[in-house]
């Protein structure tokens, strides 16, 4: 036999491990990518897409002169085309391998990057479990947490380069193929249109003010847009009823909206930086009317967001169990603007921005500035002769926010109004003692016990949190304390049991440790017990 009819080399055999991370290959990860694409193709939803790039997409919108939605709209278009290309050519190409190791380390290092900027956002203590979250819900929240996307993709990295080896991939199709179909589904894919059903909002034409009329406020658009995508800076100078976010807002609209100042704060409902703005600006009635407007495509836990005299609208979404898809809001919020006569006057779409903040809430004028609260200072505004009571409207979840509450009136404060049932006639006068408890609690047991029973050198009032365990309560031994209870349905966030002295209405100190014997017994000012 010459040289030249020599058979070739037979290819070594692949190990068991090797044949399974190339089915991992072809399969899996060609399957995992093509998978995000159609879900991206279907849903067609902005709001699918990591932060980063999203945040890369805002920049180049806000940067340029470029129209907004339609940028966000085919760069949406671009991305599912190119996991096409991808997925496709990870089946059938011999780069398999190679483009699977660099798409899958792109994937990773951007939910790094995701994971990062959530924990570095995140409060002192909570970073951790920000950073496994991925993201604050400042753009909604969708699919997979941003942890488990990337254990995900990361097995997957380390299958591809550890365990594949190069010979293995003996495919020979050529790269164009799975270019072009990528290229098509580019264009293929239909802009979905959502289609709204008439509603009669009620709203009648606004009367005539000081020899003006205005127009009644819009009806609801026969069909929304599938992505809103705002530029808040163009909204300053033009009419709010102009801008189509604004439009999307559920009916009935205030009738006087477009009189007089108010405050458009759009936020969502599991946002804690929204939660944060709510509690420091918005707890306490404003002399602007406020428009408090939810973004509903939260998947979050619901955080309390104390918004007092205000009203409470959302933006359009398809209600549940009806045909149709809900419109995507490319709103990073919180968002505030403010109006004047149905005017936009000032935007601030970063609230961490102090000045942008501040031109909206109207505080560059030192003679229309809301006075700050000092909580460690007295009070001196007498408080409201008679309880407020309950709100009208009820909010899911309420954490107990007295840490700070010194110098401040008990009753202005949002977790103090949801006690249930008539209040005592003098409760906003002289002074009380206010207790917090449960009723399955025993450090509220033993509290109760060694300072409220007998004779009571100071009016109490003890208020039972309605979540304790029916099975295991423990009588109240406070026989002269006023006790009510919150009232039922709202989850609430407090570690009882909470003292605090009041003097007027208004708060003297506050003790959330029983076990700090010395600040209790100074806030109580009652006697040592024997």
């Amino acid at each position: 036999m010459t040289a030249s009819s020599a058979p070739a080399p037979t290819p070594a055999e692949l190990t068991p491990t090797q044949r399974v991370a190339l089915l991992l290959l072809h399969g899996g990860t060609a399957g995992w990518i093509g998978y995000g694409a159609f879900v991206k193709a279907t849903e067609f939803n902005p709001l699918l897409l990591p932060p980063p790039i999203m945040a890369a997409i805002r920049a180049v919108i806000d940067g340029t002169g470029v129209d907004g939605t339609q940028f966000l709209e085919w760069s949406l278009r671009v991305i599912i085309g190119a996991e096409v290309f991808i997925a496709l050519a990870i089946l059938t190409s011999r780069f398999a391998r190679q483009i699977a190791v660099i798409t899958l380390g792109f994937f990773c290092i951007v939910l790094l990057i995701a994971m990062a900027q959530a924990g570095i956002k995140a409060r002192e203590g909570q970073a951790l479990a920000e950073m496994l979250a991925g993201s604050c819900g400042c753009f909604g929240k969708a699919g997979l947490p941003a942890s488990v996307m990337f254990a995900i993709d990361g097995a997957l990295l380390a299958s591809a380069w550890f365990l594949v080896p190069t010979r293995a991939i003996r495919t020979r199709a050529p790269l164009w193929v799975p270019a072009l179909v990528g290229l098509i589904a580019i264009f293929a894919i239909p802009k979905p249109v959502i289609e709204a059903t008439p509603i009669d909002d009620g709203n009648p034409t606004i009367p005539v003010v000081d020899g003006t009329t205005s127009e009644a406020w819009p009806d609801a658009p026969a069909t929304y847009e599938k992505n809103y995508f705002t530029k808040w800076p163009e909204w300053v100078g033009k009419p709010f009823r102009s801008q189509k976010l604004a439009l999307a807002i559920e009916r009935p609209m205030p009738e006087d909206l477009e009189r007089g100042d108010w405050i458009v704060v759009f936020s969502r409902a599991d946002c804690d930086h929204c939660q944060e703005l709510y509690r420091t600006h918005f707890a306490t009635p404003r002399k602007e009317r406020v428009l408090k407007v939810s973004i509903p495509d939260t998947k979050g836990q619901p955080l309390a967001m104390p918004c007092v005299g205000c009203e409470v609208r959302q933006l359009y979404r398809v209600k549940q169990g009806a045909a149709g898809t809900s419109p995507n809001y490319l709103v990073q919020a919180p968002v505030l603007v403010r109006l004047k006569d149905g005017v936009v006057t000032a935007v601030c779409s970063d609230s961490d921005k102090a000045e942008e903040l501040k031109a909206v809430l109207g505080e560059t004028n030192n003679n229309t500035a809301p006075a700050p609260i000092n909580p460690t200072a007295t009070n001196t505004t007498p408080p409201a002769a008679a309880w407020p009571g309950l709100p009208s409207k009820l909010e899911p979840f309420y954490i107990a926010e007295y840490a700070n509450a010194a110098g401040t009136p008990f009753a202005s404060n949002p977790f103090s109004r949801l006690i249930a049932g008539k209040m005592p006639d003098d409760l906003l006068t002289g002074r009380w003692i206010i207790v917090f408890y449960r009723e399955d609690c025993d450090h509220c047991q033993e509290l109760l016990s060694t300072y409220f029973t007998g004779k009571l050198p100071v009016r109490t009032l003890a208020i039972a949190i309605p979540d304790a365990d029916p099975n295991n309560l423990l009588d109240n031994p406070c026989d002269e304390c006023v006790k009510r209870s919150l009232v039922k349905g709202p989850n609430y966030v407090i570690q009882t049991p909470v003292v605090l002295s009041m003097v007027d209405g208004v708060v003297e100190c506050v003790v959330d440790n029983p076990e700090d014997i010395t600040a209790l017994e100074a806030c109580l000012k009652f006697p040592s017990p024997k």
